[in-house]
């Protein structure tokens, strides 16, 4: 439930009209943008096979790459994504809420990816927000760790999972 748990995360800060309880409308342009992964402020840092996996935006030019076979599609998050990232970071929101990165999972960044974003994580501009989503916390460099706000998402006891899969009719198999 990371994933989607940052995904509601960006969209209740990037919505441009709220609920009372703070989620995200789900109907404003902002949210209709996020619901088609196009939002000009919504930054994807994941390794590109499970960005093509969702279907999640792929720059061009790592596309074409992969379209025309001259590489694999990368299972880490790399240098240059999050150099990329960071450069439109640099650059003013575009939809006047600010600016959302969804980083997951964390732990698969490189050691150069992860020193290339410390900057940024010390230091974000203007208004950004980073949520570095990752279920093996112990795996982030300490450097990364020190710099941000941890929360756990601990597994439901049992009796509670399974009470909830019931409400939802899920059938065993």
């Amino acid at each position: 439930g990371q994933w989607q748990l940052g995904q509601a995360l960006a969209a209740s800060w990037l919505c441009e009209k709220p609920q009372a309880d703070g989620q995200a409308c789900g109907h404003c342009a902002a949210c209709q943008l996020l619901a088609s992964h196009s939002h000009p402020d919504c930054y994807y840092l994941l390794p590109e096979t499970l960005l093509l996996d969702w279907d999640l935006p792929l720059d061009e030019k790592r596309q074409k790459e992969i379209d025309e076979k001259k590489r694999k599609p990368s299972k880490t998050i790399g240098i240059d994504a999050v150099r990329e990232t960071v450069e439109h970071l640099q650059q003013t929101s575009a939809r006047a809420h600010g600016q959302v990165v969804l980083a997951y999972p964390a732990e698969v960044m490189t050691v150069e990816a992860a020193n290339a974003f410390l900057k940024t994580l010390e230091e974000p501009l203007g208004q950004v927000r980073i949520i570095l989503m990752t279920e093996n916390a112990h795996r982030l460099l300490p450097t990364i760790r020190s710099r941000c706000l941890g929360f756990a998402m601990p597994w439901p006891a049992i009796p509670e999972a399974l009470a909830w899969l019931q409400a939802q009719q899920v059938k065993a198999t």
